[in-house]
């Protein structure tokens, strides 16, 4: 019976060895997983700070976009605004470009003489331009956007 327990003592002693070893193996298993986590909760924590960051921008981005948009509205405004003002301007100077050779082809020449008949007449077409021209000028007026 004294070998028995003699042999089975040292069974028992060659088991408690690889027992140790996956004891200490785990030791540092968890040693290793504890700063895996402490890692991993300060990633979480600057992901999250990250997110913030990107919505933060997002948002100043889309005020900048809507401020860019509103400049770009009224600068279409303004362009079509001017157009109208130029186009009228153009007619203007047309009007009073044409009625001025209108009325120069209606002046007699130097060397002939008047009649009191071609005064008139030459009076008369010059206001019924002027006329015409105060009646486009008061329409373009009421018509004007701005």
């Amino acid at each position: 019976m004294n070998i028995f327990v003699l042999v089975s003592g040292a069974i028992s002693m060659l088991a408690i060895i690889p027992l140790g070893y996956i004891a200490v193996q785990s030791m540092r298993e968890a040693r290793d997983l504890r700063r895996i986590q402490e890692e991993l909760t300060v990633l979480v924590r600057e992901s999250k700070e990250i997110s913030q960051d990107v919505q933060r921008l997002q948002r100043e981005l889309r005020t900048e976009q809507d401020a860019a948009r509103v400049g770009i509205d009224e600068t279409q405004r303004t362009v079509k605004h001017v157009t109208a003002i130029v186009q009228r301007t153009a007619a203007q100077v047309t009007d009073v470009a044409s009625d001025t050779l209108a009325i120069a082809a209606a002046t007699p020449d130097a060397g002939t003489p008047v009649t009191s008949a071609e005064q008139q007449d030459t009076r008369s077409r010059r206001a019924r331009h002027l006329a015409r021209r105060r009646r486009r000028a008061s329409t373009n007026s009421q018509h004007d956007p701005g």
